[in-house]
Order: C-alpha cells, then structure tokens, then sequence
C-alpha cells in the first residue's frame, strides 16, 4: 500500500535504465474531486437531518471520521449531522452512540476546516512535536487511525485520509508520519511541501522507520525541504536503512561503494550489496564479470558500459532469431524461436528479418 519515495540517485537510476532492467513505474491516477457540500455540510436524503437548516449551535463544531458503510445508518439516525464527504460527517455537538467514528482535528482540513495546508512544517497551530513512538494510552487508537487512513489510501481516496494521518502522526505513529512525508513530497491529497515532507520523514526516521530514513537521505543528497546539501549526512541515513534490508538504500549504498563516496572503493562490497537488492542483481552481474574494467571513471561512463553490453546482447538474440526462421518446426524455447511464434501468431506478414530492434543510447 504505502509507496516510498522514489529518491534512488541519479547513477542508479541512469545505470539501470541503460540496461532496461526496471519496468517503466505506472503514473498514478489523480485524486478524487472530494464530495464538498457547501462550507459545513448538505442536506442528505433525511431532509430534517440537515444541521444547516434544522440544527442548533454551530453546525461544524465536531468532525468524525465514519467507516463508508456506516455513514448512511448514522445520518438517518442522528438529526444534528451532515455528511461532508464519503468518510467524514459534521456535527453541532458531540456523536453519541457508536458507529465507528473516530474524532478529526478540523485544523488538519478535515470538514472544510484548516489552513490552506494543513500539517506543514513549523506547524503553527500546534506548539508540541510528536512524541517518538506512540504513548501506550493511545496505541490503540492511533493503530485504528492508520488503520482506516491506510484503506483510503488504497482507494486513491488520499484527502480524506489527511486528517486521519495527521492525527495518527501528532500521537507519534511512524508510519503515519512516513505517509505523511509522502503525502507533503507528492501533494496526493495537499499541496507538495518539500519542508512538510522533512519534517514528517524525520520524525519516522527517527524511530528507525527504514524506507523514511531513505527517503530523508534523498533530501539531504539533494538539499531538499530547507536541509543542508550534505552527501555525508545521507550516507549515513543510507547506511542504518540499508542494514535493515531496504531495496532502494541498499543500491544507493552499493553505488556509492562502487565510487568510492563517502566510503572507501570496494567492488566486492557495491557488488553485495546491488545482489541483496534484487533490482541491482544485473548490474552486480556485469561488476563480477572478469572482463568489466576494474574501475569506471564516473557513473556517466559505467551507464555507457552497460549499454554497450546490452546492445550487443540484442544484437546477439536478434541474430538467433533470424536464423529460427530457417527451421520454423523447431520447439526449441530460445528467444529466436520465441520471436518466431509471436511473429506467426500475429500473421505472419511481411519479412521479420528485415527489421531488428533499435540499439539503446
């Protein structure tokens, strides 16, 4: 569910894409248009239950969060709320009874309220930093915050899961403050804020949250969200998110043993690390050979390495391919075979040894 911040350095991003060993990553879908009605509240299908113009006192004195399968029997069932969104209902005074509603902090944006962006960094409606973990009082219900904000989050549902992480976040649960980094570095559900993103991601970093520590990383590689541009600190937040098996940091940390930044040259240590990785495994593949060069002046020359190898790799199968054509019965399961049959199954037109695929730059 949670997708971590793409923040892989540039070498690793340039060496890989030279190989095309990475899929090409599927751009989101936009946020919903959330279902506002009005500054408070509409009228549901009740008519009465309409606060704005039946209810007494102030119409949006208390947001809750309502599971959506519940929103229906609470508004026929309570005449002093109205329904904001799907998930949220606003009420002149307190919810009573029990319809899995968990209370929202309208300065965190929840039922029209808040500031332009709710939770960015400093936060100026509230004074005190979250706690570093949550206190046992409130596990609970922090674990049932992220909980339901985890499932919007999944339904692409990002805004109406803001106010329930910012909750979660202020109790000082790591993975809502990691969502919440996310959420402030690509706007899903707010405006981007590079500051509020730092923020968050150093509050989960702080307690050990590992694909948060990669991410801060990034940001001080690049001198991102207000921190200081500083190689040697993003190291060593690579290094502890490394340690506990992150992908992303551990091919970071292998590049930068493959260079020689920050920490001493080790081939045989870039090499182990881009194995754990998993995504890595090819370019580790091509370091161990014994015919790679024994260094590589900078990233650019090592992308271009790797693409001259695998142009020659489908040069190499193309050829295999155009001679599966003089014995089309073969079953044999090479790629020249296999680009045989797709060829036929298409129909056979035209003379598929007349064009190969374009080599990579």
């Amino acid at each position: 569910m949670l997708r971590t911040p793409d923040r892989a350095r540039t070498l690793v991003v340039s060496v890989l894409a030279s190989v095309a060993i990475i899929p090409t990553l599927a751009q989101r879908p936009k946020d919903p248009a959330p279902s506002h009605y009005g500054d408070c509240g509409a009228p549901n299908s009740g008519g009465p239950n309409s606060t704005n113009y039946y209810g007494s006192g102030n119409p949006c004195a208390f947001t809750y969060s309502i599971p959506a399968e519940r929103i229906n029997e609470l508004l026929n069932d309570v005449p002093y709320c109205t329904m904001y969104s799907r998930t949220q209902v606003n009420c002149s005074q307190p919810l009573r009874g029990n319809y899995g509603q968990l209370q929202l902090d309208r300065r965190d944006g929840a039922g029209a309220g808040g500031g332009k962006n709710p939770g960015s960094a400093p936060e100026l409606s509230y004074s005190d930093s979250p706690p570093a973990g949550v206190p046992p009082e409130q596990r609970a219900e922090a674990e049932q915050l992220w909980t339901r904000a985890a499932a919007l989050i999944d339904r692409n549902d990002h805004r109406g899961a803001l106010p329930l992480l910012l909750k979660a976040g202020r109790m000082g649960h790591a993975r809502a403050e990691a969502a919440l980094g996310i959420a402030y570095q690509d706007g899903n559900g707010v405006r981007a804020d590079d500051r509020a993103a730092a923020h968050w991601f150093g509050l989960a970093a702080a307690q050990g949250h590992r694909a948060s520590q990669y991410a801060l990383g990034g940001m001080y590689e690049e001198g991102e969200g207000g921190l200081p541009k500083s190689f040697a600190k993003a190291l060593e937040l690579y290094i502890l998110s490394a340690r506990q098996g992150f992908d992303k940091a551990q091919m970071a940390l292998g590049i930068a043993y493959e260079f020689g930044r920050g920490v001493p040259r080790s081939r045989p240590k870039a090499i182990a690390l881009l194995r754990q990785s998993g995504e890595g495994r090819s370019v580790a593949d091509v370091l161990a050979n014994p015919r790679t060069p024994a260094r590589f002046a900078d990233e650019s020359v090592l992308a271009a390495y790797l693409a001259k190898l695998r142009n020659a790799e489908i040069a190499a199968s193309w050829a295999k391919a155009q001679a599966a054509f003089s014995n089309p019965a073969s079953n044999d399961a090479s790629l020249g075979n296999i680009l045989y049959r797709q060829w036929q199954a298409a129909g056979g037109g035209g003379d598929p040894r007349n064009n190969g695929p374009a080599p990579l730059h």
